[in-house]
C-alpha cells in the first residue's frame, strides 16, 4: 500500500482512474462486467453479447445483437499488409511477438483518433477484435507449417476461431465451452494490460497502436503466460499418483505452485470454478484424463495442506483450469496466451473508449532515491 508520501511499488492500492466497464471484488471472489456477475453472463449470454454489452454499455436487443454480429463477421478477413507481416515473421518467434506486430500493422490504414466521434471509434473496435482473432489463428497455422483458413462468416466468433484455427468446425459443445472461456476472460477491471492500454490511450495514440501495447504487456510470463505454466508443471509431475507427493515437497521447499494465488481475489476466483465445471463434462467425453487428474490432486491436496496452517490461504486461480481446457480441445500451449488476447482485446477497447470521454494523459510522480546534488567531472579527471 502506499505510504505518507503517496509512494506504492507496483501501484498497489494507488487508484489510477474511474471505470464502468468491470470490477473484481476481491475479497469475496466476485467479478462484475458493467454490474452484472461473471457467473450469470457465463450461464446466459454468449461473447458477441458480452462484447456489445462492454463496449455500448447496455445489454443489445435481438436487432442490435444481429446487426453487432454481422459487422463482427464482415470485418474478420485480415488486410493483406497484415497478412504480409505475419507471413515475414519466423516460424520460431513466439506468437505474441507476431501478434503485437501484426495488429500494430492493422493502424496503417487507421485514421487518426477523434474523441468527439465514440460511434467510429467503436466501430475501429469492432474491426480489430474481429481482425485479431483471425490473426491468432493464422499466426498458429503458419508456425505450424499449414494453409491458412479463411473466415466462415456461418459461424459464430467461438466457433470460426475454433474453425480456422484446426481446419474444422468444432462441435457445438467445445464451441459453447470455448465461448464461455472467452467471456470469463474478457475483462478483470485495471489489470497490467488493460492499463498499458489505457495508458497508451490518453496520449491520443491510435486505438491500434494502443492494443499493440496492451498485446506486449499480457506477453510477459507475470501476466498472460501463467496457464501455460500450470501444463509444464503438470507434466513435470509426470502422473496423478505423483502429485499429493509433489505437493507436500513444493510446500516443503516454499516452491511456487503454478495457477495458485493472485495478486486480487482473496478467496476463490469465480472464474476458476466455472472453468472446473466445463472442464469436467469436457474431460468425461475425453480418453486423455491424466492432465486434469493430475491438477484435481494438486488442488485438492493444496486446499488441505493450507487449510491445516491458516484460514487464509491461496486459492487457486483461472490459469489454473483454463490451460487443461485448451489441451482437451486439442490447442498447443503457445498459443494460450494469444487466445486470451483473442476475449481481452474487447475490454482493453472498452476501456479506451471509455477513457476517451474525459481524457487526461497519465503523468504519475516518480519517488527519486538517487543523489541530490552531483557535481560534473571532465573526461581527464574521471578514473
Amino acid at each position: 500500500m502506499a505510504d505518507e508520501s503517496g509512494f506504492s511499488k507496483g501501484l498497489a492500492g494507488v487508484v489510477a482512474d474511474a471505470t464502468s466497464v468491470s470490477q473484481v471484488q476481491g475479497e469475496v471472489g466476485r467479478l462484475i462486467y458493467r454490474g452484472i456477475s461473471i457467473e450469470e453472463l457465463a450461464e446466459k449470454s454468449t461473447y458477441e453479447e458480452c462484447v456489445y454489452f462492454s463496449l455500448y454499455g447496455k445489454l443489445p436487443n435481438q436487432n442490435e445483437l444481429n446487426k453487432f454480429n454481422a459487422e463482427m463477421k464482415a470485418n474478420r478477413v485480415l488486410p493483406k499488409t497484415v497478412e504480409a507481416v505475419i507471413a515475414a515473421a519466423p516460424r520460431s518467434a513466439h506468437p505474441m511477438s507476431i501478434l503485437q506486430a501484426a495488429v500494430a500493422a492493422m493502424g496503417f490504414d487507421e485514421n487518426p483518433v477523434n474523441l468527439k466521434n465514440e460511434e467510429h471509434n467503436i466501430h475501429n473496435a469492432i474491426k480489430i477484435i474481429s481482425q485479431l482473432a483471425t490473426a491468432v489463428a493464422r499466426i498458429s497455422r503458419e508456425r505450424r507449417g499449414l494453409a491458412a483458413v479463411a473466415p466462415n462468416p456461418e459461424l459464430s466468433h467461438a466457433e470460426n476461431f475454433l474453425y480456422m484455427l484446426n481446419g474444422s468446425k468444432p462441435n457445438k459443445e467445445e464451441a459453447h465451452i470455448f465461448d464461455v472461456a472467452l467471456i470469463l476472460h474478457l475483462d478483470h477491471d485495471f489489470n497490467a494490460s488493460t492499463f498499458a492500454a489505457r495508458v497508451v490511450a490518453s496520449t491520443e495514440a491510435k486505438l491500434s497502436l494502443s492494443i499493440s501495447a496492451a498485446i506486449g504487456a499480457l506477453s510477459g510470463p507475470l501476466h498472460g503466460g501463467a496457464n501455460e505454466k500450470v501444463l509444464e508443471m503438470a507434466d513435470a509431475i509426470g502422473a496423478p499418483e505423483n502429485a499429493k507427493a509433489w505437493v507436500a515437497n513444493a510446500l516443503a521447499t516454499k516452491a511456487k505452485v503454478m495457477g495458485f494465488g493472485h495478486r486480487v481475489y482473496r478467496t476463490m476466483d469465480p472464474r476458476a470454478k466455472v472453468l472446473r465445471g466445463m472442464l469436467e463434462k469436457l474431460v468425461a467425453t475425453k480418453k486423455e484424463k491424466d492432465t486434469y487428474e493430475t491438477l484435481r490432486i494438486v488442488h485438492d491436496s493444496m486446499i488441505e495442506e493450507l487449510s491445516k496452517t491458516s484460514k487464509d490461504y491461496i486459492w487457486p486461480n483461472v490459469d489454473f483450469w483454463s490451460g487443461a481446457l485448451y489441451r482437451l480441445m486439442d490447442i498447443e500451449s503457445i498459443d494460450f496466451t494469444p487466445i486470451f488476447a483473442v476475449s481481452r482485446v474487447a475490454g482493453w477497447s472498452s476501456h479506451i473508449i471509455e477513457m476517451w470521454r474525459d481524457n487526461r494523459i497519465y503523468r504519475p510522480a516518480a519517488k527519486y532515491v538517487g543523489p541530490a546534488d552531483v557535481k560534473y567531472v571532465d573526461m581527464k579527471n574521471r578514473k
